[in-house]
């Protein structure tokens, strides 16, 4: 469940302060898709790994827009609620 809080905390700081390249939309809409067929707790770390790695390039873009913002918080939210059950989390 940490690492989860940690991507969603990192996506919130991307898009609060830092700012988010567009590309990321349709490549993290790809890994909340990943996430959401994991099975195991193998593969939702894998996938946490990916998202974290995602959100380390994210920041070095610039600032979204609103819509882009959103639809990133959204993508996250979606996939932290895919990983947490097989992570340990709620």
């Amino acid at each position: 469940m940490t690492n989860i809080k940690t991507t969603l905390v990192g996506l919130a700081l991307c898009v609060a302060v830092a700012g988010c390249s567009k590309g990321g939309v349709s490549g993290l809409k790809k890994l909340k898709d990943e996430a959401c067929v994991c099975t195991n707790k193998a593969c939702a770390e894998a996938v946490n790994k990916k998202l974290d790695d995602a959100m380390t390039e994210l920041a070095k873009g610039g600032e979204p827009s609103e819509a882009d913002g959103k639809a990133l918080m959204e993508i996250m939210e979606s996939a932290g609620k895919c990983l947490a059950p097989l992570l340990g989390g709620k």
